[in-house]
């Protein structure tokens, strides 16, 4: 004969018969967990690249995409589609206007008003500008992430040195150093 005995489950492990919960759930409670959470790491510390990297602000993107617009040119990969309004401001410091051959504003007209409105830009060539731009923003946050990590890197190594340094000098301060130890 078999004998078998069983045990209710209390309620704490019984979440399957709660309308709420679903037939698929596991059937112990959650346990709330005993590590702290992510969001606290984050607060304890900023991060160092805040203070290092700035935003490029839009003045600094529009005379990068000039100057990439000036390599394309050199490169001939565009048309001539824009005409300096001022050729002595061609200068790298000084950030040079550009008139566009087409309309200027929506709803507006050029000097022809029967031309067809143009692109500036095929898509071609916005991917490949945004692509030099976005490959140089990268190569600038690459190096800034090296220097910190070296930076940072370095400080770990002095610390375990000092450390490893203090700890032999607390164990064998007053002992003469030999093999055997």
């Amino acid at each position: 004969m078999a004998c078998g005995a069983t045990l209710k489950r209390t309620i704490e492990f019984d979440p399957l018969l709660s309308p709420a919960a679903s037939p698929k759930r596991r059937r112990c409670a959650p346990l709330s967990p005993s590590g702290p959470s992510p969001q606290k790491y984050l607060r304890l510390e900023p991060s160092p690249f805040g203070e290092v990297s700035p935003r490029l602000t839009a003045e600094q993107i529009l005379y990068n995409i000039k100057q990439e617009y000036k390599r394309m040119q050199k490169r001939r990969h565009l048309e001539s589609s824009f005409q300096p309004t001022d050729p002595c401001c061609s200068s790298e410091g000084q950030p040079q206007t550009f008139i566009p051959s087409g309309p200027t504003l929506p709803g507006t007209s050029a000097t022809s008003p029967l031309r067809k409105e143009q692109p500036l830009f095929s898509l071609r060539q916005v991917g490949m500008i945004c692509e030099r731009l976005l490959k140089e923003r990268e190569d600038n946050v690459r190096e800034e992430y090296e220097e910190i990590l070296t930076t940072k890197l370095a400080e770990q190594y002095d610390a375990f040195v000092k450390f490893t340094h203090d700890q032999i000098m607390r164990r064998f301060g007053e002992q003469p150093a030999s093999y055997v130890s």
